[in-house]
């Protein structure tokens, strides 16, 4: 028997894969970083996750050479957008979608947390928000999908056979 996504599993996930699209806009076109301090002065620096994945802006400052922090900014709503909108039917969906709302928070704030010269920027800031909301949507729908799947299991749910007269 085949398996069917119901209308309430199926529009948490659509708000997931919309989710994950606005934190992939949000660190690749907003501020990431928002300022560094140089030499006991703040300086105001625009750091997107592109620039610092593909390292466009030069500078001897940390906040320059972090590639593979930007590489992450990039991969980790990739790959929740495409676990979302291709995972239809299975619950990986939901356990990949709170990983990547947990692993994308820590590398958020443990850059940040680390390196007292960087502030937090726009983009960073309302992404950490979304992703909490996405850890919190793919918690609730895993327990909904073992909820539909208990209910599909129960005997009442069972095909029935014809009786011929």
């Amino acid at each position: 028997m085949k398996k069917i996504e119901t209308k309430r599993c199926r529009n948490i996930r659509r708000v997931l894969i919309a989710l994950f699209v606005v934190c992939a806009y949000m660190l690749s076109t907003t501020f990431v970083y928002a300022y560094v301090t140089v030499d006991g002065e703040e300086k105001l620096i625009s750091e997107t996750a592109l620039n610092l994945a593909f390292g466009t802006i030069s500078g001897s400052h940390p906040a320059y050479r972090n590639t593979v922090v930007g590489v992450m900014y990039m991969l980790i709503p990739l790959i929740g957008f495409l676990f979302m909108f291709f995972d239809h039917r299975s619950n990986l969906k939901n356990f990949v979608g709170i990983v990547c709302g947990i692993v994308g928070c820590l590398s958020i704030g443990l850059p940040i947390g680390f390196n007292a010269e960087l502030g937090l920027g726009v983009g960073a800031f309302v992404s950490m928000i979304l992703y909490m909301f996405v850890t919190m949507l793919s918690a609730i729908s895993v327990f909904m999908k073992l909820e539909d799947d208990r209910k599909d299991k129960s005997p009442e749910n069972a095909p029935r056979l014809k009786k011929h007269e």
